[in-house]
């Protein structure tokens, strides 16, 4: 009921960040062509599979095109996620109320809240992931094969968490009894298969597989990172784990391991298990994402987070002499993060807090102005992800967009903080020498501004 709940309450929230290119392009490309096509055109496909896409394609088809069905697309994988957590926590022994703060103490996430508030490819990919090491720990091979494959074709993170998965699952195996057997390797196999087939059909389809090459909205995001990028990239990475009020956690891990390195051990075989869960899904995401100039969000690391999460909490009820000392800050640490807004100079993702859940109002407040003052969209610059037709953000038959904001040609200019702009866009927008705020909107800490330039005047002529 909880996990139905919070999916229709959500049912209003249009698409939004990057689930407009990984899911809802894809998914009316299916809709509108009935089917008949497999691959994405390259101007709009990311590389992801786009078995999403066509699971919510089907569902429209079915159902209607409509945001709320898209939306409860997602509540089986919400469901899910719920379910696997607790079956996962229940394995640890301990009693009902610590279960009830560690699973708590997860859902509470801002990252995890806020993909679970949208149509996202990450909810689909972390419900398969926690099946998957369900299965491993409970030793169901067989469903841990179908599990496993959905999981890779869930999208390219997908597949990268799959890679973790298989080191866990050797590692977990390695534990229990040295050596590799076919038993241990074979669940395997069948994903590892449909990855492959899926990455060579689409390479003799388009001739590029993974990075776009093609399209020059993401060409430049395939290019390896200079070595001053990569130590730039893994600030970013450090910055990622923390933000939003898990800093509490990873200082609290970092002294459990101190602590384990001077014991030499990893206290008890749950801790180490989740400890391992999330030491494997870093160990294979870390490389990939600080190697390349292509952008990485806090969801990626959400295979990392939560184990993490689960361990840290674990300890501190079950060791720690200061038990709800050290809980009750750190909880209300990470509670405080889901309100956290950066300047407006300061990049943020907003996809990984519901700090931006108000921008969903705002948005649609905005738009009734320009109704009421009758201003085309067409003639409104702005930038993303505001600049995706009506058709593919609310699913309206609408096809029109706000134009790629052009400063230098545009009338009129529509600008949210949530938009990450260059220090430059900010202050020409806010000099109020070209440019007047003609209507603003904002809740909370959300807001939306449609600047107009002000017209030069005109010199008299004598």
């Amino acid at each position: 009921m909880i996990s139905l709940g919070f999916t229709l309450l959500n049912a209003k929230k249009f698409f939004f960040w990057d689930s407009i290119s990984q899911i809802s392009i894809p998914a009316n490309w299916y809709y509108d062509n009935n089917f008949r096509y497999f691959f994405v055109p390259d101007t709009y496909a990311t590389g992801h599979p786009t078995f999403v896409g066509m699971y919510i394609a089907i569902l429209w088809k079915i159902f209607g095109k409509c945001l709320l069905v898209s939306h409860l697309a997602m509540f089986p994988f919400i469901f899910g996620i719920l379910f696997q957590l607790d079956s996962y926590l229940r394995d640890s022994g301990q009693e009902k109320f610590t279960l009830f703060l560690i699973f708590i103490f997860v859902l509470c996430d801002p990252t995890l809240i806020s993909q679970m508030s949208m149509v996202t490819l990450d909810i689909p990919q972390l419900f398969f992931f926690l099946w998957c090491i369900n299965c491993i720990n409970k030793q169901k091979y067989l469903t841990l094969s179908v599990a496993f494959v959905v999981l890779m074709m869930t999208s390219l993170r997908g597949s990268l968490c799959g890679f973790g998965v298989i080191l866990y699952g050797l590692l977990n195996s390695h534990e229990k009894k040295p050596g590799l057997t076919i038993k241990t390797i074979l669940p395997y196999v069948p994903g590892l298969i449909a990855l492959l087939v899926f990455l060579i059909s689409f390479y003799l389809h388009k001739h590029w597989i993974i990075h776009n090459t093609v399209s020059k909205k993401w060409g430049e995001f395939s290019t390896v990172a200079s070595v001053t990028e990569i130590i730039r990239n893994i600030g970013l990475v450090a910055w990622r784990l923390i933000d939003y009020g898990r800093i509490g956690i990873w200082i609290i891990l970092c002294a459990i391991l101190f602590l384990s390195l001077r014991k030499k051990i990893l206290f008890d075989p749950f801790f180490k298990t989740t400890f391992y869960i999330a030491l494997c899904q870093f160990i294979v995401i870390f490389p990939v994402v600080i190697l390349y100039k292509n952008p990485f969000g806090h969801r990626y690391f959400l295979p990392v987070i939560i184990p993490v999460s689960i361990a840290v909490i674990y300890w501190i009820m079950k060791y720690s002499k200061f038990r709800y000392a050290i809980f009750i800050p750190v909880f209300l640490l990470l509670f405080s993060g889901a309100f956290l807004v950066y300047p407006d100079k300061i990049a943020q993702g907003w996809d990984a807090t519901p700090a931006h859940w108000p921008y969903y109002s705002v948005r649609y407040e905005m738009l009734d102005y320009l109704k009421t003052k009758k201003i085309s969209p067409g003639s409104v610059g702005s930038f993303f992800p505001n600049i995706a037709s009506f058709k593919l953000t609310d699913l309206t038959d609408d096809i029109q967009s706000f134009k790629d904001a052009d400063l230098e040609k545009e009338e009129y200019i529509l600008f949210s903080n949530i938009y990450n702009q260059s220090d430059q866009i900010i202050d020409t927008l806010f000099s109020e020498k070209i440019w007047i705020r003609e209507k603003t909107i904002r809740k909370r800490n959300v807001y939306m501004i449609l600047f107009k330039k002000i017209k030069p005047e005109v010199e008299k002529i004598n």
